[in-house]
């Protein structure tokens, strides 16, 4: 075998445009210790952050008047997702008011898909059911660990078991499961880290989030972190261990929908310490993309004499700021004998001859 076709190993996965709307601290029972939710939603002053239902008025009519304005637009097939705080630990009547409102926009496909955020200790089976039927598709459960030392010394408030039999309430209950995962938390070991990636793994979520553990101004976290009884993970580490947690998911076909927190305006300044990038998501696939590559090219009886790319992974395949040069350079793929094109498949070869595109 001279020639070796290979397609990117990211699962694929069916993209909406979502409108978010977000609860900060609402249904929350107590804060976590690394939690800022007003920071990390962008939602720092104002009614919605407010405790009571004051707020939730205010945040109702946002999420009414955007629902309303893409019914105008006739902007179809998106998705409402809750997010920012226990959606599923609200008042009844909030919960209900809240999916019917999303669900009454399914009917001309302005809507076709409604998600929530959610504590694993704040659901249970007849209750999953009840929100099923008014319309929820999806509970993501904000599992952060299933280890038991860092669940305690994060004071989460559960425990392993209780994480994973809410995994398993809502994969019974028909509703679609997402999971939550902080690495980096109190207590986290890399082979603690890999323990959670396999038992996630073996729940067979539709999708994962990973959120790598900061440490933001105001917590109590950053509390610990400057009185010397917590240290991050760095950069580096971070980086390698979250892409082989994200190859060790993509090959069982569960897509990872989210890496870090999104840079909004407030968070950034208030970031203490921590393993954060602006581009930390694209840094980890690259990491993964370049591991599955150099794996995949073992294959080969000789080293690559020429190489195509995808246009569209081009920069996963060099790498931010293009540090993975030096490593294809070791396995003889220079700018000069790498090319892209438009075509959905990496071609790798051992000859040097001229490839149609």
């Amino acid at each position: 075998m001279n020639r070796l076709r290979l397609f990117h190993p990211e699962p694929a996965r069916k993209r909406l445009r979502i409108i978010p709307v977000f609860l900060p601290y609402h249904g929350c029972p107590y804060r976590c210790i690394y939690c800022a939710q007003h920071l990390q939603t962008g939602m720092t002053s104002g009614a919605e952050t407010a405790a009571g239902e004051p707020a939730l008025k205010a945040i109702h009519a946002n999420m009414v008047q955007s629902l309303q304005q893409l019914t105008t637009t006739g902007t179809k097939n998106s998705g409402v997702a809750f997010y920012g705080g226990t959606f599923t630990a609200l008042p009844m009547e909030w919960q209900e008011l809240f999916l019917k409102t999303a669900q009454s926009h399914r009917a001309d496909g302005t809507i076709t898909h409604i998600r929530c955020s959610t504590r694993p200790d704040c659901v249970n089976a007849k209750h999953l059911l009840w929100l099923r039927g008014i319309g929820l598709d999806m509970v993501e459960l904000g599992i952060q660990s299933f280890e038991p030392d860092v669940l305690r010394q994060s004071r989460r408030g559960y425990d392993g078991e209780t994480a994973v039999k809410a995994c398993l309430a809502v994969r019974k209950s028909g509703l679609e499961l997402g999971v939550q995962l902080m690495p980096g938390l109190p207590g986290s070991t890399i082979s603690g880290w890999f323990r959670d990636v396999d038992q996630t793994r073996a729940l067979a979520p539709e999708t994962v989030r990973i959120y790598p553990c900061l440490v933001l101004r105001g917590t109590p976290l950053s509390q610990a972190h400057s009185e010397g009884s917590y240290r991050t993970w760095s950069l580096p580490i971070t980086v390698w261990a979250v892409s082989r947690a994200l190859n060790s998911f993509w090959r069982q076909g569960i897509p990872v929908i989210r890496i870090g927190l999104a840079p909004e305006g407030a968070l950034t300044p208030a970031i203490q310490a921590g393993p954060w990038h602006p581009a930390l998501g694209h840094m980890v696939k690259s990491h993964a993309l370049r591991s599955w590559l150099t794996q995949a090219m073992t294959a080969l009886p000789e080293v690559p004499r020429q190489m195509y790319i995808p246009r569209r992974f081009a920069a996963e395949f060099w790498g931010h700021g293009r540090e993975h040069a030096r490593t294809w350079r070791r396995l003889g793929l220079t700018p000069a004998n790498v090319g892209s094109w438009e075509r959905p498949y990496f071609l790798v070869t051992t000859l040097a001859c001229a490839l149609q595109k």
